[in-house]
């Protein structure tokens, strides 16, 4: 018996939902067919490929470095299968992103792709930049996208834009255009979860000067932060570009800070692995906006 094409299938679809169940609703057969299938992948290669943690499979040291290459086997028969269309490019491509990136940057990327290579599917996930790295780490996603830093060895970054934070409080507020060290340090702050990029960058440039943010609420969705400020529990810190139409409205404003609070955005990819020619196709896109 060799390794066929349904069991390689089945894999790939496990990595990416954790599941046995989902992975057979993913592609379209019932469970017990692909466990079975997924049994028979492991007897082959004489490995186990996942081990359980609760009620979620996790992806083994062997079954990660098979992924790439099962993924290449896959995205080669998809294109082969589309010989004759329009487009050369088919089959589906994971991307993970931070919420910033995910929100205000990735629809356009994507849309733009899509009208290129129509017979692509897009699988995104939106978290903050530690999701983002663990998605790329256990083989979920092909190429992330972040905000911030990462100094992982399995991972490679490239810079890809800057983008700039900026600290904003309810246009409600009676106060100055500008804060002091002082004025920040005494404020109530609304801030992204512990681990967002976002977050990360804010305390590193607060330093020495102010090591514990008066930190009032803590939320894990970008949307919430901005409510929360235009209802002046606090002052916030975002990315320029999720706050623009809150400005434009006239519901917040900006002020200047002694921060420095610029940032790069980065594209992470798993180091000394092969990426798919979706994943290749597609960072080459993202990079042409950074040059422009």
């Amino acid at each position: 018996m060799r390794i066929t094409l349904r069991q390689l299938q089945i894999f790939e679809a496990v990595v990416h939902t954790g599941s046995v169940t989902a992975a057979a609703e993913l592609v379209a057969i019932s469970q017990p067919a692909a466990s079975q299938a997924l049994r028979e992948l492991e007897t082959l290669l004489g490995r186990p490929l996942f081990r359980r943690h609760g009620k979620r499979l996790q992806i083994t040291a062997q079954a990660r470095s098979l992924l790439p290459q099962a993924r290449a086997v896959l995205s080669q028969i998809e294109q082969i299968e589309s010989m004759g269309e329009s487009d050369e490019l088919s089959g589906s491509l994971h991307i993970a992103s931070s919420v910033s990136v995910g929100n205000y940057l990735m629809p356009k990327q994507m849309a733009l792709f899509k009208e290129a290579h129509p017979n692509i599917r897009f699988d995104l996930d939106i978290g903050n930049t530690q999701e983002v790295i663990q998605q790329l780490l256990t083989g979920k996603a092909e190429v992330g996208f972040i905000e911030g830093y990462c100094q992982h060895a399995e991972l490679a970054t490239s810079i890809w834009l800057k983008d700039e934070l900026v600290v904003f409080g309810s246009a409600k507020e009676d106060s100055p255009t500008s804060l002091s060290w002082d004025d920040l340090r005494d404020a109530n702050w609304v801030m992204r979860e512990a681990g967002s990029g976002t977050r990360n960058i804010l305390e590193q440039a607060m330093g020495a000067s102010i090591p514990n943010l008066n930190v009032t609420l803590s939320l894990n969705h970008m949307e919430a932060v901005k409510q929360a400020v235009i209802h002046k529990m606090g002052l916030g810190c975002l990315s320029k570009l999720a706050v623009s139409q809150e400005l434009e409205a006239g519901l917040i404003q900006l002020y200047k800070t002694p921060l420095e609070l610029n940032r790069n955005l980065l594209i992470v990819t798993p180091r000394n692995t092969a990426l798919t020619q979706n994943a290749e196709r597609f960072i080459d896109q993202c990079k042409l906006l950074s040059a422009e």
